[in-house]
């Protein structure tokens, strides 16, 4: 075969696999744009949103309530305060004063996952804390003679309890986790040390008292043969011990209203200052009614010495108890009021710690004016709209579209057109849904009612009226009658 002949061969092979290579691409781009069985509605298996759009295995963010664990991985943050979540990461004292499902929540978990946890020691108080604290005032004022079954006694709560509050939280979550943080040999006296110590022992609110015991062991230098242990051979029975100094811590512990009296604790204490011989002095010091100036100290003590300031971050009280309902709003207020007192705020504005509130704005109750400097220690508030909601919506559902299959029958189309607001009827109720938490109540019925429908409409799993109407009328106006109790 000569040459002519190969090239003219060589030339027809290239041709004919060009044009299978291009009859390929052809195929493969008709066979991709063509549904998957999945898609098929007359199936009765195939009419779920999940399946559908491609999000099988993956968090729906709108049914999904990831803020209560701090799981959420989507942040829409235009609408939230923007002198929170700073460029650089850092603390801030403030309070967010906003309505029942504005996004108090998620804002609290992303604002603290934004601070470094090498320059704060992070102080969550939520509900389930704050009712311990409540339980044991109560108690206390019913020992005081109070009836507190026909009087609210919680409207005496003061700034006095909430320094207490914040200072058993500073110490609790300092000893559980003292020795995961970096720090500088602490230098300081012994009498220094003992004073910290006893704050420690008095505010503890941990479980039994091995951590304290680690803790103090090292804070001391205590060697192996040198331990302090509070186990029934060292503090049983208490005649082997000073009754005196003991009877002394007995009855200052017990003025504290909200501390866990464990005599555990201050059995441990005692053996501590008979082995480093504090007994006079402790027989003639007080710690109750000290609690402003020991706040100060204990937070000096750890930012100086394990360079952290600590952040306290309270959040969630409108769920708490003795708070919910009406019939006790002056409970709520007072709380709230002695956490924005003149003396907390003194200590915030000198930055002993930061104070970071997120408080429900409820009917009635008045917190606004206690703040006397609004500039350094602002009110945030939380603000929805119809506008706003859809462009969180949209933000929504554009994420979830970047992690969905690719094997969805669809890509998510914006929200307008997920609930066809072009109708009148439907845009008309989407217009009342009110916040976030509502909107994510209304989809979580909407998708449903999608499913039941998705052989029945043109366009599966884009809402009708009735589908629109059903799912407002199963989810916001029970969540509007929630709200308003």
């Amino acid at each position: 075969m000569n040459e002519l002949s190969i090239f003219n061969l060589s030339s027809s092979i290239g041709k004919i696999i060009f044009i299978a290579i291009v009859l390929l691409i052809i195929l493969s781009s008709y066979l991709s744009n063509q549904p998957p069985s999945s898609c098929d509605m007359t199936i009765a298996t195939n009419r779920n949103f999940h399946n559908y759009y491609g999000i099988i295995g993956m968090t729906n963010h709108f049914t999904a309530d990831p803020a209560q664990e701090c799981q959420a991985s989507i942040i829409y943050q235009p609408t939230l305060p923007q002198m929170i979540l700073k460029p650089d990461h850092s603390a801030s004292s403030f309070m967010t004063l906003a309505e029942y499902g504005t996004g108090k929540t998620l804002l609290r978990c992303e604002y603290l996952r934004s601070l470094s946890s090498n320059e704060y020691l992070k102080l969550t108080i939520l509900d389930k804390l704050v009712t311990q604290y409540l339980d044991r005032f109560i108690q206390k004022m019913i020992e005081g003679k109070k009836d507190c079954q026909k009087e609210n006694c919680l409207v005496d709560w003061s700034e006095n309890e909430f320094a207490q509050l914040l200072l058993s939280t500073l110490v609790t979550n300092f000893i559980d986790s003292y020795d995961t943080h970096k720090h500088n040999g602490p230098d300081l006296s012994l009498d220094e040390k003992i004073n910290l110590i006893t704050i420690i022992c008095y505010y503890y609110n941990g479980l039994g008292t091995s951590q304290l015991e680690k803790f103090v062991n090292w804070f001391l230098n205590k060697d192996l043969w040198s331990h302090y242990k509070a186990d029934g051979e060292h503090v049983q029975p208490y005649k082997h011990h000073n009754q005196q100094l003991l009877n002394h811590l007995i009855v200052d512990l017990n003025k504290f209203s909200i501390l866990n009296k464990n005599s555990e604790r201050l059995g441990l204490l005692l053996i501590i200052l008979e082995g480093e011989g504090f007994q006079n002095r402790a027989i003639a010091k007080h710690l109750y009614g000290e609690h402003f100036k020991d706040l100060v100290e204990f937070s000096s003590f750890i930012k100086t010495y394990f360079k952290k300031t600590p952040v306290f971050v309270i959040d969630g009280i409108d769920q708490n108890v003795h708070f919910v309902g009406n019939e006790n709003r002056d409970s709520f207020e007072s709380f709230c009021r002695s956490s924005v007192s003149p003396s907390i705020l003194s200590m915030v504005m000198a930055n002993h710690f930061y104070l970071s509130l997120f408080y429900p704005k409820i009917d009635g109750v008045n917190i606004k004016d206690v703040i006397t400097r609004k500039d350094k220690f602002p009110i945030h508030t939380i603000s929805w709209n119809t506008k706003s909601l859809i462009n969180y919506a949209d933000y929504v559902l554009q994420e979830m579209n970047k992690n969905a299959k690719k094997t969805r029958c669809k890509v998510f189309p914006d929200f307008k057109i997920l609930v066809n607001y072009s109708d009148e009827r439907n845009a008309e109720i989407i217009n009342k849904i009110p916040t976030p938490r509502a909107l994510h109540r209304f989809i979580a019925e909407l998708i449903p009612e999608m499913n039941n429908d998705a052989n029945n409409v043109v366009e599966p799993f884009e809402a009708t009226f009735e589908n629109v109407d059903n799912a407002y009328k199963n989810s916001f106006e029970s969540f509007e009658t929630k709200t308003n109790e």
